[in-house]
């Protein structure tokens, strides 16, 4: 069995690209939410030593500020590109995995290398044809492997087809001696600074560590890395797709509040967004979590945090019903005179709905606000999200992220291809080899 994973290069500024072509050639950083930190980059970026993660107010440090363009991110839009891209995927691949917004694993359909290289050589250049941003994708036996070579197809200037597969025991061998430790996938910081005391550098090094030294510094996952690295399969895929058992949504403030009313409206939007949540999950909520916090960082303000959990009558997935809750919520948390920079919702104790328990003395109630709920997802799927809504949550108001470098067509641009994607999104039984990957990882 072979693997591929396809890797979009400078994703976030590959897709602002698409619809302002006179940055290209320029050093681009797309910002993350309120403009804090660098979440991509470009080529000609990090040629100027921007690291990733650099916040926005050091950025003036490695260069020119002049010289640079600085951009807020556009998530919907990525996610939108992001569905092209896997819906072309989805039609060529095998068993399509979707891992994150710009990677996806599949397999491939042949096991003879050059076939398999003419098929990956056809998707990169049709995807830059039909959506406009670069993809590098590698190939191996393993998806570890696979990881490695589509690092190696990005990096490398002299792959002009931006296609590398890891197939044969001597390349292998080559490139594991050259791959630092802290590149492989799943070993993040924590893990890499152990190694590192040890005198393991590079994956070569790795490789020939004992399996009982592995679980001694960290899990049986840190072993399934090293046999994937030895060519051995062994991220198991169990085809059962696990739900959820909390899902939260919050957001830090563009600056401070302190009017209730704002905060409300903020704490409306995030119950709307996890009641989506899980009717897409078909399932329902009994335990409703809303907190609100202050700015630790600004001294000359008196900080307060506080939260707040409610057990509801019964499990739901109603809007209607989780924002009664929330707003009783914050109304037992909320306190005059303090400032407010940021505020979330979680919605915990999920059951699937065909499992649940009707309410004997709310069953109409109960069957009224499904119906409710089935018809408003069904206009929003069709005429695009967000046509219905809570009245509160129909502008972002007050406490809206900073978005001070927006792109000047982002006020006109509509971007929405209405394609429902044909794959399906990541199982969530494909365990990273290491919880550290949720690091800050290079685009």
């Amino acid at each position: 069995m072979m693997y591929a994973l396809a890797d979009c290069n400078n994703f976030f500024v590959s897709c602002e690209r698409v619809f302002n072509p006179l940055l290209n050639g320029k050093p681009v950083v797309v910002l993350s939410n309120n403009d804090g930190c660098a979440i991509s980059r470009s080529n000609e970026a990090k040629a100027l030593g921007i690291p990733m993660g650099c916040p926005a107010f050091q950025i003036k440090n490695y260069t020119d500020p002049s010289g640079i363009v600085m951009l807020s991110a556009r998530h919907v839009l990525y996610q939108d590109i992001s569905n092209r891209i896997m819906r072309i995927l989805g039609e060529a691949a095998i068993d399509l995995e979707v891992y994150s917004v710009d990677e996806a694993f599949f397999k491939l359909p042949y096991n003879d290398d050059h076939k398999n290289h003419e098929l990956l050589t056809m998707l990169v250049k049709k995807i830059y044809k039909y959506v406009g941003v670069p993809v590098s994708i590698g190939f191996a036996h393993t998806r570890t492997l696979a990881k490695i070579a589509s690092h190696v197809a990005k990096k490398n200037p002299c792959n002009v087809d931006r296609v590398m597969g890891l197939t044969q025991q001597e390349q292998i061998d080559n490139i594991l001696k050259v791959t630092k430790v802290s590149d492989i996938w799943g070993i993040g910081r924590k893990l890499n600074a152990k190694l590192l005391k040890c005198g393991i550098h590079y994956a070569s090094e790795f490789i020939l560590l004992p399996m009982s030294y592995l679980h001694k510094i960290g899990n049986i996952n840190l072993v399934r890395t090293q046999q994937e690295l030895l060519g051995l399969d062994s991220v198991s895929i169990n085809p059962v797709t696990i739900a959820h058992k909390s899902i939260m949504n919050s957001r830090t403030f563009g600056h401070a509040l302190w009017q209730k009313s704002d905060i409300s409206d903020a704490v409306l939007s995030f119950v709307q967004s996890c009641a989506a949540q899980l009717r897409r999950e078909q399932s329902a909520a009994i335990t409703l979590t809303v907190y609100i916090r202050g700015d630790r960082f600004r001294e000359d303000l008196p900080f307060y945090s506080n939260s707040c959990t409610l057990r509801l009558e019964s499990h739901t997935s109603s809007t209607i019903e989780l924002a009664r809750y929330a707003l009783v919520a914050l109304n037992n948390i909320f306190r005059e005179g303090y400032y407010y920079r940021k505020a979330g919702v979680m919605v915990s104790d999920i059951k699937p709905v065909d499992e649940l328990q009707l309410d004997l003395f709310n069953v109409e109630n109960q069957v009224k606000h499904r119906k409710l709920m089935a018809t408003i997802d069904d206009i929003n799927k069709h005429y695009g999200s967000k046509q219905i809504m809570l009245a509160p949550t129909l502008t972002r108001g007050e406490w809206a992220p900073q978005q001070n470098h927006i792109a000047s067509q982002s006020k006109t641009l509509r971007f929405y291809s209405g394609m429902p994607p044909r794959y399906s999104t990541r199982p969530k039984s494909i365990v990273a080899p290491e919880d550290e990957y949720n690091d800050i990882k290079d685009d």
